[in-house]
Order: structure tokens, then C-alpha cells, then sequence
């Protein structure tokens, strides 16, 4: 069997994405499948049909960047139109007209890889980079930065960044060796605030719908839950501990309209709760409990049962669609048979869906 590995160069960003080491790709024949391009793909009319939206403008002429990987997508939590996209080993691009074009910011962050990408909710242009090792600021829109915090421990990285959306000035941030760190000055000045120890962290995520709700995220142990801005924290293991392989992380996705509603992707499949986590209940999938590789998902902001997410079976990529909270499925083709990373809605146009792709790594 052949097994293609999900290494994207950085264990964390491969745990991040599909929340496990490896993942097998064809069968008993080995069917070589023609790829395609990774990058950013576009769709107007709820995932039926896609383009591309790949396209750097430079000085020298366009530049098409289909052939970089696509980690992650963060948003700015005042401008819809504003996209970053992080890479594993292209730093990360950003586009201020809903992904039409995109652009680099000036300095060392247009290489290597980015981990976190956090914009202040108060100030579009303050926007909190990491790039493992470091934290970076810029206070001009991607134009000038300077280093807020250095990692010097071995193996340890800087994985997450997240500001308050109540109170602006509280910056959190987790290190994969299970600290996490606060700002109260707007990263001027740091301290542990936690420390988990033996517990490898992949997120920190604020409820930007309920005053000082923080999101944890593990690994392999489900996710934690402050209720204080971060002062206490509560493993939430245990309300999923009925669902076999529920505790190995892929994606987390608060509900963007509606307070309390979650959804935790992992090995298992897919659970939501209505209650922040206090108890869980499994979307019903077409294919049974642990026999996709789940990776993109995102919920409609309009909608709580129009669910949409991206898995492979096989060496087959597939889109599913459900706006019966998942009693039916539709499937769609996807428009490249690299590994589609990301998924996510525009906050005011429904209709549209973003596509991240990330190239699988060939066979050595």
C-alpha cells in the first residue's frame, strides 16, 4: 500500500491539517492520479463550480503562486474582504479584495513557514504574526514589523496567536510544548499565564460571541475551555469520550452567528454542541465513523445545518454538501486532486466558498 506522508515540512502544521502522521493514498494497484495545482480556488455559487484566485501582481508582471501550499486561512475580524494565507514554506500572502489578487508583506515573512496569523479586532492594521520561533507585529499593514517575543527552547514553537475581541489588549498564545503565554499590553511585554505539561498544543481560539470564552486545542487529549480570558481552564475530554477517536485532533470551527455552537473534526468524523462544549452529538456522514481523512469544513454563517466539508477516501478527494444538517449529501468533484486543506464561507456573501489546496508530497 502506498502511503503518502502529510510531513509538510513541520510536524505541527501536518497535525493541524489532518490530525495524524501519515495518510494512506490508493490501493492494492497503486493508481498513479494526475494531481493538479494546489493554491487558493474560488466558487460563487456554493461549491458546484470553482476557479482559481492564485494570482500575485509584481512589479516584473502577475505572478501565478497555484503551485504553493495553502496551511491555513485567517480572517480580519473587521474586514470581510481581508484573506491571509499562510503557508508551510513560503511565509504568507494576504488580499485585501476577497482573494481577486494577493500580495507579500515586505521583510523575512515571504519565506519559511507561518503558524499563526492573528488580526486586532479594534485595529485592521495591528495584525500578530508567528513564524515558529517568533512573534511579530506590524502596525502599518504588512509593511514594516518588529519582534514582540523569541523562542529560544529547542523544539519548541509558537503554534497560535489570538487576541481578545472584548479587550483588545490581551494577546494569548500557545507553544506546542504546552505553554501558553499572555500580553496585556499589546505584546510589548509577555508571561506564562499556563502550563499543560505533557499535553502538545495546536490552537488557542477566543469565542468572538461570548465575553472571555478561550478555546484550547490539543493534539491527541480533545480541547480545553476557559471561561475567564484564560485564568482557569477545563479539560472537555470527557464529553466526548463515547465517540472512538474523537480525542485526535483535524479542525475546530466555532459558529461565526450563533453563541455556543461548535464543531470538532477528528479522526472519529464530525460533532457539534450546542453548549460550548458540554456535550457533543456526531453529524451523520454518508461514510462510516473513522474511514475518511476529514480536512476542510466550514458551516454556513446563515445557516447552521448547510455544512459543507472536504475528505479523501483513497486516493479520492471529495466535496460534500448537506442543508439538512446532515440527513442527505450532496458530492461534488473538487478542481485539483491535491490535498484540499481549507475551507471557509464569506461572512456576507453565502454563496461563496474558498478552497485551499496543499500539495501531496511525491514518493521518494
Amino acid at each position: 500500500m502506498k502511503k503518502i506522508s502529510l510531513y509538510l515540512g513541520l510536524i505541527s502544521i501536518t497535525i493541524a491539517l489532518v490530525g495524524a502522521g501519515c495518510v494512506s493514498f490508493g490501493g492494492a494497484q497503486n493508481v498513479e492520479v494526475p494531481q493538479g495545482p494546489a493554491g487558493m480556488f474560488l466558487s460563487e455559487d456554493k461549491g458546484v463550480n470553482w476557479k482559481q484566485i492564485s494570482l500575485l501582481p509584481t512589479i516584473a508582471g502577475v505572478k501565478n503562486i497555484s503551485t504553493v501550499d495553502v496551511y491555513k486561512i485567517f480572517t480580519d475580524p473587521q474586514d470581510a474582504s481581508a484573506l491571509y494565507w499562510a503557508t508551510p514554506d513560503n511565509g504568507f500572502f494576504y488580499s485585501y479584495d476577497e482573494g481577486a489578487s494577493w500580495q507579500q508583506p515586505e521583510g523575512d515573512l515571504k519565506k519559511g513557514a507561518v503558524y499563526a496569523i492573528a488580526v486586532d479586532p479594534e485595529n485592521k492594521c495591528g495584525i500578530y504574526v508567528s513564524n515558529g520561533s517568533k512573534i511579530l507585529k506590524s502596525d502599518d499593514c504588512n509593511r514594516s514589523w518588529i519582534e514582540l517575543y523569541r523562542e529560544s527552547r529547542a523544539n519548541t514553537r509558537i503554534v497560535s496567536i489570538t487576541v481578545n475581541p472584548f479587550v483588545s489588549n490581551q494577546v494569548l498564545a500557545v507553544l506546542n510544548n504546552g505553554d501558553l503565554i499572555e500580553s496585556t499590553d499589546n505584546g510589548t511585554s509577555w508571561h506564562t499565564l499556563q502550563r499543560f505539561p505533557k499535553i502538545e498544543l495546536v490552537d488557542i481560539v477566543a469565542d468572538k460571541l461570548q465575553k472571555d470564552v478561550f478555546y484550547i486545542i490539543t493534539k491527541s487529549q480533545g480541547m480545553m475551555r476557559s471561561k475567564d480570558a484564560g485564568a482557569n481552564w477545563e479539560s472537555l475530554k470527557v464529553t466526548m469520550k463515547e465517540y472512538r477517536e474523537a480525542y485526535a485532533f483535524r479542525r475546530f470551527v466555532l459558529h461565526p452567528e450563533v453563541a455556543g455552537r461548535l464543531y470538532w473534526i477528528s479522526t472519529f468524523g464530525i460533532l457539534y454542541s450546542t453548549d460550548s462544549g458540554d456535550s457533543w452529538q456526531p453529524v451523520e456522514l454518508i461514510t462510516p465513523a473513522g474511514s475518511t481523512h476529514i480536512f476542510g469544513f466550514y458551516v454556513s454563517p446563515k445557516n447552521v445545518d448547510e455544512i459543507y466539508y472536504t475528505a479523501t477516501v483513497g486516493n479520492r478527494s471529495t466535496f460534500y454538501k448537506s442543508v439538512d444538517g446532515g440527513k442527505n449529501w450532496i458530492t461534488n468533484k473538487l478542481p485539483s486532486n491535491q490535498l484540499p486543506s481549507i475551507l471557509y464561507m464569506h461572512p456576507d456573501k453565502d454563496n461563496v466558498l474558498y478552497l485551499g489546496f496543499t500539495k501531496i508530497p511525491q514518493k521518494k
